[in-house]
C-alpha cells in the first residue's frame, strides 16, 4: 500500500509539524492532545456522577428508603473504583465513530483521521482505538499509567500514540 500524500509520515514533508505543507495537515501536539484529554476526563467525570446522583434518587423513590446497606455501598465503590476504563472506552468510541472527535478534541481543535486517507475511522478503528486507551484505566493505578505511557508515543517524530499505531489513525489540527 503506498503512503497517501497528505500522510504526515511522508519524505516529501520538511518537518512533519509543518502547518500546510505540500497540502498535508498540520498534527496534532502532545500539549493539545494532553488538554483534550484532561477536558474529556471531567466531562466524563461530570456525567458520572449525575448518572450516580439519578440512580441513587430513583432507588430512594422506589425503594422508599434512603439507607444505604453495605452491600450497595461496596458495589458503587467497585463500579467508581473499575469502571472509569468502561466509560471512557464508551465515551471515546462513540463520539469518534459519530464525529471523528471527542468534545475534549473539538474544544482544542483537534480530530481523529483515517492515516490511509485522512477520512472518517471506521467503527472497528474507532472501537479499537477506544478499547486500547480506555479499557486498560479499569485497573486503577496500573491501567492509568499504561495508558499515559504509552499515549507519550505522541512525543516521538511523528506524534502517534500506541493506539493510534495499532487502529491506523492520525490525530490532526482541525
Amino acid at each position: 500500500m503506498s503512503t497517501p500524500h497528505w500522510y504526515p509520515q511522508d519524505p516529501r514533508y520538511a518537518a512533519p509539524s509543518a502547518p500546510g505543507a505540500h497540502g498535508g495537515p498540520e498534527l496534532a501536539g502532545f500539549g493539545r492532545r494532553l488538554a483534550a484529554r484532561s477536558i474529556d476526563y471531567v466531562l466524563a467525570a461530570i456525567a458520572a456522577t449525575a448518572f450516580f446522583v439519578v440512580v441513587v434518587i430513583l432507588l430512594m423513590l422506589l425503594t422508599g428508603d434512603s439507607d444505604t446497606s453495605d452491600a450497595e455501598a461496596s458495589v458503587w465503590a467497585l463500579m467508581l473504583l473499575f469502571g472509569w476504563g468502561v466509560l471512557l472506552f464508551f465515551y471515546d468510541w462513540l463520539y469518534l465513530v459519530a464525529w471523528g472527535r471527542t468534545l475534549g478534541k473539538a474544544m482544542v481543535g483537534i480530530r481523529v483521521v483515517n492515516a490511509a486517507d485522512g477520512g472518517r475511522l471506521s467503527q472497528g478503528q474507532a472501537m479499537g482505538r477506544a478499547a486500547l486507551f480506555g479499557l486498560p484505566q479499569s485497573l486503577p493505578v496500573l491501567g492509568h499509567l499504561f495508558s499515559l505511557g504509552e499515549s507519550m508515543a505522541s512525543l516521538g517524530e511523528h506524534r502517534r500514540a500506541l493506539h493510534d499505531r495499532a487502529c491506523g489513525t492520525v490525530v490532526i489540527r482541525a
